[in-house]
Formats: structure tokens, C-alpha cells, sequence
């Protein structure tokens, strides 16, 4: 039976992602916090991160080496008791020695999500893993991504000339601009303003919190796969009763059960 990576090499791709973050299952055998195996599988930060270097493992030895297998990794999960710096570093040390293609950085998870929710400084400066990636350009020269934040072209670029990485991820802009890229290369594009997607009801606000705004540029992605164009207008409130009427509060929950 062919596996999905193999399928991506047969399909023209030129190469994966293990998505290791945002407290997803590998993000979760990382942890600490979440991971509370006694086995060979959890405890020490070697035993945590087995589950990370044997899929890798199987996957390299699918798709050959030839094929860029890359990974997505919390620089920290930002919450008590959870995957920090410093074992982010030695996990890409780890897989650096394994012959990891290329990393991708982030950070945060739906139960502390960073990567969604940033501080109000931290979003003016936009890079908000740059101080991280630092760290990681010391102990790495794999290609190295960090994702979070980026809005205007100035700060993509002064990312860039840091030397601290290689290449820029871009998200929610795409989900307002999905030209960007073109509009870039033009000298046409203006900067997307993503101001936080609030209901101006602090109690509903501090309680949908980060989720309201996930759900808000999914709700923006599901309209450019309809053909249609984003709407910057769209309202938190819609967005917010579409989603109780879907999911119910699970659609806005952070926790885990």
C-alpha cells in the first residue's frame, strides 16, 4: 500500500511537512505538559521526541534522499510546564543529525495560542519567533522558516537580512490577498491590516477569544475556495453564530478533553 508521502513524490511535489506544533499529536508526545507516558515514550526530552524522529525515520525511507522531508516545530509552546526553547533547540539539533531538509518555526497551541493571539507589541514588531530564530540559526544551516506575524513587505525583508533565516512564511495575508506574492513581486501590494476580530462584547470576546479569529479566516479561505473574494468586512459576529451553529461551543474550545 502506497503511503501519502509517496503519493506527494509520484504527484510532482518536491517534498513534505511533519507538522510538529500548535499541540497537535507530535507537538503533544514534546510536551511535558501533555506527554505524561512512563514508557520509552514520554519523561525524558529524548524519549519525547522519539515519536518525532521515528516518523521522520519512515518517512525518509519511503520517499528516498532525494525528496525534501521538512518539519514544523514550536519554538516554545508558551504555556506552564510545556516544550520550551531550549528543548526546541536540542530537538533541531536532533533532527539536523538525521538529515532534516528544512524547518519551519512557530509556536503556541490552541490551548495557549501564540501563533493566533500574539501581544499587541509583538504584533507591531510582526516577526514574533525572530528572537528564537537566533537560537536555532546556532545550532542549524538547514533552511530555516519562521512563521508568525509577517504583514508588511519592510519587515519580510529585514527578517530576511538578519541572516537568522532563510525563507518567510505568510498566512493570514494570503487569506485576504491571495495574490500577494504577485502584488510583491509588482511593487503594487500595500500592507494587510489584520486588526484582532473582535465582537466589541468584552465578555464574548475574551471568551471566543483566538478561536473567533481562526474561525474568521477560515471562514475567509472556505470563500476564495468558492471562487469568490475574501470580504475584510466580514462580521465577527456572523462568524461567530455560524460557528456555534455548526459546532457548537466545541467550536470555540481551546482545552482538550
Amino acid at each position: 500500500m502506497r503511503t501519502n508521502r509517496e503519493n506527494c513524490r509520484t504527484a510532482g511535489f518536491s517534498g513534505v511537512q511533519i507538522h510538529a506544533a500548535h499541540g497537535y499529536l507530535i507537538s503533544q508526545f514534546l510536551s511535558p505538559h501533555h506527554n505524561r507516558r512512563q514508557d520509552q515514550w514520554g519523561g525524558s526530552l529524548e524519549n519525547r521526541m522519539r515519536f518525532l524522529l521515528e516518523t521522520y525515520t519512515a518517512i525518509r525511507a519511503a520517499v528516498g534522499k532525494d525528496f525534501l522531508v521538512g518539519v514544523k516545530l514550536n519554538s516554545a509552546d508558551f504555556q506552564k510546564g510545556g516544550f520550551d526553547e531550549s528543548e526546541s533547540v536540542q530537538v533541531v539539533q536532533k533532527l539536523l543529525e538525521m538529515g532534516i531538509d528544512f524547518i519551519e518555526v512557530s509556536g503556541g497551541n490552541y490551548e495557549s495560542p501564540q501563533m493566533l493571539a500574539a501581544k499587541d507589541s509583538t504584533r507591531k514588531r510582526e516577526a514574533f519567533f525572530i528572537d528564537y530564530a537566533e537560537k536555532a540559526r546556532a545550532v542549524s544551516q538547514v533552511p530555516l522558516i519562521i512563521t508568525g506575524g509577517f504583514r508588511s513587505q519592510n519587515a519580510m525583508e529585514d527578517a530576511l537580512s538578519s541572516g537568522h533565516l532563510d525563507l518567510v512564511g505568510v498566512a493570514r495575508p494570503f487569506a485576504l490577498v491571495p495574490d500577494l506574492a504577485n502584488q510583491m513581486q509588482n511593487g503594487t501590494y500595500q500592507t494587510v491590516q489584520t486588526d484582532r476580530i473582535q465582537t466589541g462584547v468584552a465578555f464574548v470576546d475574551k471568551k471566543a477569544g483566538a478561536m473567533l479569529e481562526m474561525n474568521w479566516y477560515m471562514t475567509q479561505m472556505d470563500l476564495i475556495g468558492q471562487g469568490k473574494q475574501p470580504d475584510p468586512k466580514l462580521s465577527a459576529w456572523k462568524v461567530l453564530l455560524k460557528t456555534l451553529w455548526e459546532n457548537g461551543k466545541a467550536g470555540l474550545s481551546t482545552g482538550r478533553a
